[in-house]
């Protein structure tokens, strides 16, 4: 797991730019309402095996509580298995959490760990977790 800490360093400067904020067209629509909204301008994704998903409920649990929650979406996964030269068709369920920058600045450490920790348990030799505020995949050895 040390070679998580060394990821961050690198990750951080350019973690906390946005890329795909609110629209000026969204925002010209939603600033006179009356009613406050809050911005979660951040997103995570998991990307874990369809029928791992219920031995990797209570991770997540753990990995969003921060952020407030999380929703998934079952998708039609593919992977390239360099080991046998063959793509890999696979069902996986996608795991979305969306936060503030002051969530994923505090709890990225604490997610990339939880990750690590989730995929040795799921017997996972990585798991696929996705920055999408920054269109970034890190994958995350478990072996």
């Amino acid at each position: 797991m040390e070679h998580i800490s060394k990821i961050l360093p690198n990750v951080m400067p350019n973690l906390m730019i946005p890329q795909n904020s609110i629209s000026p067209l969204i925002e010209s629509a939603i600033a006179p309402s009356p009613i406050s909204l809050d911005r979660l301008p951040y997103a995570v994704r998991w990307h874990i095996p369809a029928h791992k998903y219920t031995q990797a409920k209570g991770f997540l649990t753990g990995l969003t509580q921060q952020a407030g929650g999380y929703n998934t979406t079952f998708s039609e996964g593919n992977w390239w298995n360099p080991a046998t030269q063959t793509w890999v068709e696979e069902p996986i369920v996608l795991v979305k959490s969306y936060m503030t920058a002051e969530v994923l600045q505090r709890q990225l450490n604490a997610m990339l760990r939880g990750s690590y920790r989730m995929g040795k348990d799921l017997g996972e030799s990585a798991i696929a977790l996705e920055i999408l505020s920054n269109n970034t995949m890190l994958i995350i050895p478990c072996e």
